[in-house]
């Protein structure tokens, strides 16, 4: 098996819309994302590293696209299977999008975003200062109506945890190759961020994970 072409983020030159510029006022549906080249896979691992500042140019919706498919996007011709496992294929984890410009609800089945808040809530996803100005924050929630009915508690919050730890590292190594830095976050206040999202009592966030180009600084 040839595994520099494994995991296959954009590296072509960017072109079409900003995301910043777009009319974000109702669900988006993401162009294709790219699924051919990228850097070896064992180089990624070997540059695989956290980034806590960001510059403030905003992420292509291109890059945007591809971005998310590598994190839980579907892989195979029953939507149900994704570039990330889950336990029993339950794909209990929802990703939340939150930009300047609002917060929406990432769709793998259709590849698109469900328009969930609108306005700047960035700062809401973390306690740490970087999250209100990184271009991009993913919030990771559990929806506990889709974990196995036998599980108790416990073995239903170590499986979401793990369905998010597959995820970010998805993220990690699609950022590394496409140029973007990254870092999963722990520090935030889940209760504030669930009213801020509105989510129903059922669903729970459980970390996030900030995005953009890293700053020299």
């Amino acid at each position: 098996m040839n595994i520099s072409h494994v995991f296959c983020p954009l590296l072509a030159a960017i072109s079409g819309s900003i995301l910043s510029g777009t009319a974000l006022s109702d669900d988006i549906v993401l162009p294709p994302p790219d699924k051919k080249g990228g850097k070896p896979l064992m180089q990624v691992l070997n540059e695989r590293h956290s980034t806590r500042s960001f510059t403030d140019k905003p992420i292509p919706v291109e890059v945007l696209s591809s971005l998310l498919w590598a994190a839980q996007g579907v892989n195979r011709n029953d939507p149900d299977y994704r570039t990330a496992p889950s336990s029993r294929n339950s794909n209990e984890i929802e990703i939340y999008v939150v930009l300047p410009e609002g917060a929406y609800l990432y769709k793998p089945e259709t590849h698109q975003l469900q328009k969930v808040i609108q306005g700047d809530m960035r700062a809401a996803t973390g306690t740490q200062e970087f999250v209100g100005t990184a271009p991009l924050n993913l919030v990771y929630v559990v929806d506990q109506s889709k974990q196995p009915g036998d599980f108790d508690a416990k073995r239903k919050l170590v499986t979401a945890c793990t369905g998010v730890g597959f995820i970010g590292e998805n993220v990690y190594l699609f950022c590394t190759s496409a140029g973007l830095g990254t870092v999963f976050r722990a520090m935030l206040d889940a209760d504030y961020l669930q009213r801020r999202l509105q989510l129903p009592i059922f669903k729970k966030v459980l970390y996030a994970q900030s995005v953009g180009y890293p700053s020299n600084s």
